[in-house]
């Protein structure tokens, strides 16, 4: 079982975060553990490498507009908008800080705004700043919302009284919603996604057998439309949508064909297995063709037999079976955990399309001879220094390129680092290889040398060791030097090494595992491409796979998605969450064994069974005795708020004489005493509508009425 720890810092009281934390973590089979830092100290936590927060494997990190500040409202004067933008500034900057010293994912909530007190324009003015500020740090991410958790009522989010009370400003439902949430990005944002999406489409994509009932028998109604625009927001972030369907491939085509509106269509689709093969081999087929590992894909199917067939054939393969109503699947898809990205960047919006151009290539290098291949090819290639808008891709590259990185590396920590650009007859490729270069004496030395593995063996790498080797002759340089560490799967950058005209030569403290690979700066600017001596290797349009960073589960094996399919249909909502948590906490002795409790008393245990650390077993047992403490008082004062309709007097709260038995006679004398005041109010009510012939009427008959029983 995989471990982590979760520091949490909030600038409100956000403790009840922690048990549906923890339920989550367990969930996912994560042994966690989570600290909160003390009660509005965000800032001075982030700020603390010593603090709950430098400690964490992970940060949460939870803030209210009104919080940071004050209490601005919409349309606000300049000043008070002057001051959201500098505290999203200031929080933004420590957030960046804290990332940064601890290496940890660091993940800011904005919380809905209090009613009465905070604003909704100060709640999205701070939000839209934070996004702004962070949208370029990757170790920081931005929560704008607990959807899809949230309540659907308003009133179940904020608890006027536990706000008023002990600065707890939200119910056990939105909390819930909320935990479910923060685990949810923060296992986007550490967890290697996967890369391709294979539907079925009888029964998946429409409701009917395409064979059966024909391209116009098939129904795609809203609900089942809605799977479609779930799809197609997938190839939108730039994951491969493939098809695979027992039919006739006529038969799909022409319901696409008779469907043009639909969100995506046949030019979406990266590739298609429909045939009469067996599932898994067509899973196998299509890995194939894509160049990617069977671990990165995700199968979804209506029919439990084929899915059953896929998980023996292609255990890699994250088998998920979809419910069967339109409307139940729609939702599976919303709440399907490994669908989700944390960011996405030009360069994967445009993978789909890359894919297809790169099966042109390979049509064409099978109609001509190798050398005629590259020489018709056109390949341009161009490199210059990186600038502001290449930050994401180049940390992307770093992160996720493994087979044509000569160092290994994942920083960047050069003086200058260069971008390359590619593009052919077929296509553009985008930005798919970087240098990061220093000047060490009389050597242009390269910490990094790597190339996306789809421009690899076309002669770009040598394009860019040549442009080095020129960059360091204009310089007046002397030499340039590659560094290489091998690792498992950077055997092509080896290959491409042992073509060199270049010594190797030890340096620095890393000499013991890294060599650097020497030309002089001439040799280096005169490399060149010779394709009848290009090694082979399986390369194709794929981007590397993710460098596991440290990790909230494993989305590389699907025993890290054993949760998946019970959480996609199960856990949906805030009132299933909270169910489910009352279920995982340990069996307890239920008030109902416990003879001649009331019915009070015995909604009074079951509630101190949730939130105390030992369970009650007797309607005599205390609260501070079962590990009660000021906090969980907040919360039970609140439920009973909530559920009975009387505020607790702190003076029978803060006694050793805090029993069930006695808080509960409590709740029904003051439900007696507020129900007698209500019922009196309400006579004077309706007598002060009568007029006074009626009110003698009454009294007259309610004497005879007196005089006839006394009679009787």
């Amino acid at each position: 079982m995989s471990k982590i720890a979760l520091g949490v810092a909030a600038t409100f009281t956000a403790e009840p975060l922690g048990d549906a934390l923890r339920f989550w973590l367990a969930e996912l089979g994560i042994e966690g553990d989570v600290a909160f830092a003390p009660y509005d100290q965000v800032f001075p936590s982030l700020l603390d490498p010593g603090s709950v927060l430098g400690r964490a494997g992970a940060v949460v990190v939870l803030v209210r507009a009104e919080d940071l500040a004050g209490h601005v409202t919409a349309g606000s004067a300049d000043a008070d908008t002057a001051a959201l933008d500098a505290a999203a500034d200031d929080l933004a900057t420590a957030l960046r800080t804290s990332a940064a010293a601890a290496g940890t994912p660091h993940l800011v909530a904005v919380c809905p705004a209090s009613p009465g007190h905070g604003s909704p324009g100060a709640h999205a003015r701070l939000t839209a700043g934070l996004v702004e500020a962070l949208k370029d740090d990757r170790s920081v991410h931005v929560l704008t919302s607990a959807e899809p958790y949230e309540p659907a009522d308003p009133e179940a989010v904020h608890d006027a009284f536990a706000d008023r009370t002990g600065n707890v400003p939200y119910t056990d439902h939105y909390f819930a919603a909320l935990a479910a949430a923060v685990v949810r990005r923060l296992q986007a944002v550490t967890t290697p996604r996967p890369k391709v999406v294979v539907a079925d489409c009888d029964g998946t994509l429409w409701d009917g057998v395409v064979g059966e009932d024909g391209p116009d028998g098939v129904v795609i109604g809203p609900e089942r439309e809605e799977i479609w625009r779930e799809l197609a927001r997938q190839v939108a972030a730039g994951r491969l949508l493939c098809l695979c369907s027992k039919n006739e491939e006529k038969d799909v085509r022409e319901v696409f064909a008779r469907h043009p509106g639909l969100p995506f269509g046949l030019d979406d689709v990266t590739a298609m297995r429909v045939g009469w093969e067996a599932k898994s081999q067509a899973l196998r087929s299509l890995a194939d063709e894509l160049n990617l590992g069977l671990d990165s894909f995700v199968f979804l199917d209506d029919s439990p037999v084929e899915c059953a067939e896929v998980r023996a054939g292609c255990p890699e393969v994250l088998t998920l079976q979809m419910p069967p109503g339109a409307a139940d699947a729609a939702a599976f898809l919303r709440h399907c955990w490994p669908l989700d990205l944390a960011a996405v960047t030009d360069a994967d919006r445009e993978r789909t399309r890359r894919y297809q151009e790169e099966r042109r290539r390979e049509q064409a290098r099978g109609e001509m001879s190798l050398a005629d291949f590259y020489a018709t090819l056109d390949l341009r290639v161009t490199i210059t220094p990186a600038g502001p808008g290449h930050e994401a891709r180049a940390a992307q590259l770093a992160e996720r390129t493994n087979q044509f990185n000569l160092s290994g590396t994942r920083r960047l920590d050069g003086d200058e680092t260069f971008v390359v650009d590619v593009r052919d007859r077929f296509g553009d490729y985008g930005v798919v290889g970087l240098t990061d270069v220093r000047t060490d004496g009389d050597t242009l030395r390269a910490g990094a040398f790597l190339l996306s593995c789809r421009a690899l063996g076309r002669g770009v790498e040598h394009r860019m060791l040549a442009h080095l080797g020129a960059l360091a002759r204009d310089r007046g340089l002397a030499r340039v030097a590659l560094s290489f560490r091998p690792t498992e799967r950077n055997q092509p950058a080896r290959d491409f090494l042992s073509t060199l005209p270049a010594t190797i030569e030890p340096y620095g403290e890393e000499a013991a595992e890294t060599a650097w690979y020497v030309l002089t700066a001439a040799d280096a600017a005169a490399v060149v491409h010779s394709p009848a001596h290009t090694p082979v290797h399986s390369s194709g349009p794929a981007e590397e796979r993710a460098a596991g960073p440290a990790r909230i589960g494993s989305a590389a094996a699907p025993a890290g998605w054993a949760a998946v399919e019970r959480i996609a249909t199960r856990l949906t909502g805030p009132e299933a969450i909270l169910d489910a948590m009352r279920a995982a906490r340990p069996a307890t002795v239920m008030a109902a064994e416990v003879a001649g409790a009331t019915p009070v008393e015995a909604t009074v245990m079951r509630w101190w069974a949730e939130l105390l650390d030992k369970p009650p077993t007797s309607v005599n047992d205390g609260f501070f005795e079962l590990g009660g403490h000021s906090l969980r008082l907040v919360q039970f004062m609140a439920r009973v708020r909530a559920e009975f309709g009387v505020e607790l007097p702190f003076d029978t709260l803060y006694t050793t004489s805090f029993t069930i038995a006695e808080v509960a006679k409590v709740i029904e004398e003051r439900q007696l005493a507020e129900t007698g005041d209500e019922e009196l109010a309400g006579l004077l009510d309706e007598l002060a509508g009568l007029s006074d012939e009626e009110i003698d009427a009454l009294l007259e008959s309610g004497l005879e009425s007196g005089s006839e029983s006394g009679n009787g």
